[in-house]
């Protein structure tokens, strides 16, 4: 009888498990790509954490391309995913706007700043400022520094950020300090020779060298090393999706001037970042980019969505944009009526302090 009676008891319990949800996530997983371990890394310790979550992710490969972002896409299609978390640049972002909020699958994204994708009704949320609230924070903190003379570096391999950046960052600088002198030159990372850059560099001494370089292109930390070689007392600034430990590996002495804005306190004074941080070096061998700390609290957000019973897209979104504020164990995180997000920066002169 007990037996009898302990099968139905398993067959019950079975029959109300709840199912998965699968949820993908957008990144580049080239092999070696500290991108793409830092949000495995991320999704493993979501996994830890969380171990009754419905969320089942299914990681994607979209090498931060444009034209492989429409090809990872048609894969999400395929599966019929309702759910995306994208950390790719802006300029893979608009790639596929049009395509998500036509199939209304809900995206969360970590990392493209593009105002494209700003005051608009649809399925896109994005937990992290746009790139004319960024660029303002950045032209504030340029001006407390009280600058004769600028440089900025511009990277157009990813024009989706960094046009709209450079186009907000010029208007709020020229209204804080009119009488800097700013000079622009354009490069692409990915086809650029330093010694380009020796006339540039040798042209003029700069208070101020802007890196206006996202995408964790590792040749900004080259650019600023290289820089310091003839000009080693220039303040350098970097964007914040410069924020990862290749950065320490590749700028060298220049760090010892360097500036990077954080969407997240550093590590030294805050106990819920030092204790995450920590957590990925232990059980995960790597220290992580700052933007897969953002593909945690987008995964904590859907999670908290799901167990309060907004499992469809459209529920999902009307749950996170009814909540006025949500905290997550990485911080709290607030939507205004587009599902556009706000925060403060940090900025870190201890750049290699912020990882191990």
């Amino acid at each position: 009888m007990r037996g009898i009676v302990a099968g139905i008891l398993m067959t019950l319990f079975a029959g109300c498990a709840q199912p998965k949800i699968q949820v993908a996530l957008l990144t580049k997983l080239d092999a070696g790509s500290i991108i793409g371990t830092s949000e495995i890394a991320a999704v493993k310790e979501f996994e830890r954490t969380h171990p009754e979550s419905l969320i089942q992710v299914v990681p994607i490969d979209d090498g931060w391309d444009p034209v492989r972002t429409k090809e990872a896409y048609d894969l999400v299609r395929k599966n019929d995913i309702k759910f995306l978390i994208t950390s790719h640049t802006s300029t893979c972002a608009v790639e596929i706007v049009n395509d998500i909020n036509q199939d209304k699958r809900l995206t969360i994204i970590t990392g493209a700043t593009t105002t494209t994708l700003s005051g608009k009704d649809d399925y896109i949320l994005r937990i992290i400022p746009a790139a004319d609230q960024e660029q303002r924070a950045i032209a504030h903190k340029i001006a407390e520094l009280q600058p004769k003379r600028l440089l900025i570096i511009r990277d157009l391999s990813n024009p989706g950020y960094t046009l709209p950046a450079q186009e907000a960052f010029f208007s709020e600088l020229k209204r804080l300090t009119p009488l800097v002198h700013i000079r622009s030159f354009d490069i692409n990372a990915n086809k650029l020779t330093l010694r380009d850059l020796d006339s540039i560099f040798s042209s003029e001494v700069y208070d101020i060298l802007y890196l206006l370089i996202g995408g964790y292109k590792n040749i900004a930390g080259n650019i600023a090393q290289y820089y310091y070689n003839f000009q080693p007392k220039t303040t350098i600034v970097f964007t914040p999706w410069m924020n990862n430990k290749e950065l320490v590996n590749t700028a060298g002495p220049a760090l010892a001037h360097a500036i990077i804005p954080s969407l997240f306190p550093s590590r030294t004074v805050d106990p819920k970042i030092e204790a995450y941080m920590s957590s990925i070096e232990t059980n995960f061998r790597l220290s992580p980019t700052i933007i897969s700390l953002k593909v945690y609290q987008a995964l904590e957000l859907l999670n908290l969505a799901f167990n309060a019973g907004a499992r469809t897209p459209l529920m999902a979104k009307k749950w996170l944009l009814s909540q006025k504020t949500i905290q997550t164990r990485l911080g709290s995180i607030s939507f205004d009526a587009y599902g556009e997000s706000s925060a403060e920066y940090d900025f870190i002169t201890d750049i290699a302090g912020e990882f191990k």
